[in-house]
């Protein structure tokens, strides 16, 4: 069965280093980072991790740009990477995330797009956890795709690669 989507620009979420946008299925109401939100907000258990994990996007979108040292491998062959950063990052800077996974693409250090995540249990690999293991997946269908519209040109860079360009009736197939 094929599934449509289009590029969301996430306004709420531009900042001077990292301007961020999701995808929007079809058949859903929101945007997969919104519903990564809108699922987390309401557990109470997570409250600090959440609020730091957003700390994390805002700080990286303000202040850092979207270096490596901030997104992690969640696998050696994967194509998305995952908020929080690696454990070295968070002490460094002093804010931790113990739970949560947010998947993404890190099309450069300017521009991210914001999928969707969970709660992660203890399971070795995220592809194994039965709360995470699907967006895991769906994120590296989704920036597989991604790569592949950004070699078409049907997603193209600003003159000074900090943004991109695209048409907004953009039907992506996933």
């Amino acid at each position: 069965m094929n599934t449509f989507a289009k590029i969301i620009k996430l306004d709420d979420f531009s900042f001077l280093e990292v301007k961020y946008y999701s995808i929007q299925f079809e058949s859903h109401a929101e945007n997969e980072f919104y519903d990564f939100l809108n699922r987390m907000e309401d557990i109470p258990e997570i409250e600090d991790d959440l609020s730091n994990l957003l700390e994390w996007i805002e700080r990286i979108g303000e202040e850092h740009g979207a270096k490596k040292i901030f997104f992690r491998n969640e696998q050696s062959d994967s194509e998305a990477k995952a908020l929080p950063p690696p454990l070295k990052t968070m002490t460094t800077f002093g804010i931790f995330v113990n739970e949560l996974r947010l998947y993404c693409m890190v099309a450069n250090e300017h521009v991210v797009f914001l999928l969707n995540g969970g709660i992660k249990t203890q399971v070795y690999d995220a592809k194994d956890c039965p709360n995470v293991g699907p967006y895991f997946k769906q994120a590296n269908k989704i920036v597989k795709k991604l790569d592949q519209i950004f070699r078409d040109r049907s997603i193209t860079w600003n003159s000074d690669q900090t943004d991109i360009d695209f048409d907004p009736e953009l039907e992506i197939e996933i």
